[in-house]
């Protein structure tokens, strides 16, 4: 069964494995190797071990041939000094009557230990990233709250000052050609300075709350005022699917749309504007795309214009919605300004019927609260 031969005492002594004696009558006899110290003291006996404690009917059974071996797993903290688990066995030694103990590291629970010691790093490790992380967001708010700001000043303060500066310059002009014409001036410029004064404040309402609590825009509604206000041709197109994303990204596209039909209006020279909205599917997802052509003069987009920041505006706006905005122009052949946002798979993917009723509901719902 067991043979005490000197390869197996050089192991033992080598903590590679224990092994230990026991007499039939549990007596301990004998113990090799610092992986059975756990056992009692030679001449002890074996079942006041902790590990062996109640356990007589299971070695008698062992004895009697009723059993083949017993078997503990992850046996830990044994013996002072011992904190690696084991593995100890215990069988029959039939010719000699006594049993053996044979202990060996268990290499399965020390490969569990190694495992759940990585998971331990790996833990450590995530929460320093996530740390750095909420380091890096705090950043982000920062700056984001900053471009806030500059878009603001830039669609409120800029715009305005701008429109009293041109008429200015017309009263100065009529000042010296047609006098007659300076009160009517006069009345323009005090309508260009309360119409800023009120976007200001508007401006300044946005900026105390998030951007999530900004009610999203019915698209038609603004493209009806502009088109009202400035006499140009407007023509829309918006799949019923599409509708969903724009409600999504109302606050996004509302901004965006302020600025092109603005852009426009002072530049442009346009007399008739193309708004289309529709989902279309990309290489990796869905997207929602928006163009808004005009007809009108065009400009050169290579060209640095200093000062000017409503363009670089309507990037920003899309990448913080992890969209993109593209403007293509040229002179003589008018200006296209697509957007292009993440749409939602399950809204892209509903029939058409429900999401015109959908955008039915929410458009009745804004007029019944007053909104448009």
């Amino acid at each position: 069964m067991v043979d005490l031969s000197a390869e197996l005492v050089s192991a033992a002594e080598a903590d590679v494995i224990g092994f230990a004696i026991i007499g039939a009558d549990r007596t301990v006899k004998r113990k090799v190797g610092r992986l059975v110290e756990w056992l009692p003291a030679i001449g002890d006996d074996s079942c006041q071990c902790m590990l062996l404690v109640g356990m007589e009917t299971e070695l008698a059974a062992l004895a009697e041939g009723r059993r083949g071996v017993i078997t503990f797993s992850r046996v830990r903290g044994a013996s002072p000094g011992l904190d690696q688990p084991l593995t100890a066995v215990i069988l029959w030694h039939k010719d000699r009557l006594h049993y053996v103990v044979v202990a060996m590291p268990d290499f399965a629970a020390r490969e569990i230990e190694t495992l759940l010691e990585s998971e331990r790093r790996t833990r450590r490790l995530i929460e320093q990233q996530l740390e750095v992380a909420s380091s890096e967001v705090h950043f982000a708010s920062l700056a984001r709250t900053r471009l806030r700001l500059a878009r603001d000043l830039h669609d409120t303060l800029a715009h305005s000052i701008l429109a009293l500066l041109t008429q200015i310059r017309l009263i100065q002009h009529f000042l010296e050609t047609d006098p007659a014409r300076v009160a009517d001036s006069l009345a323009v410029a005090e309508q260009a300075a309360i119409s800023g004064l009120a976007r200001a404040r508007n401006a300044i309402a946005r900026l105390r709350m998030p951007d999530e609590f900004e009610l999203a825009p019915d698209i038609e509604s603004i493209l009806s005022d502009f088109a009202r206000q400035t006499g140009v041709d407007i023509s829309v197109d918006i799949d019923e699917g599409a509708r969903g994303e724009l409600h999504r990204h109302g606050s996004t596209v509302q901004r965006i749309m302020h600025e092109a039909l603005r852009n426009i209006e002072l530049h442009a020279q346009a007399r008739h504007v193309q708004f289309r909205a529709a989902t279309e599917a990309d290489t990796k997802d869905q997207r929602l795309v928006i163009d808004i052509r005009d007809d009108g003069r065009g400009f050169d987009p290579a060209v640095p214009k200093p000062e000017h920041f409503g363009l670089v505006g309507m990037v920003e706006f899309a990448a913080l919605a992890n969209g993109n905005c593209v403007v293509e122009s040229a002179y003589g052949k008018g200006t296209l300004v697509r957007i292009s946002l993440p749409a939602t798979p399950s809204l892209t993917t509903q029939p058409s019927s429900t999401l015109a009723n959908v955008g039915a509901e929410m458009r009745q719902d804004r007029k019944n609260d007053g909104t448009s």
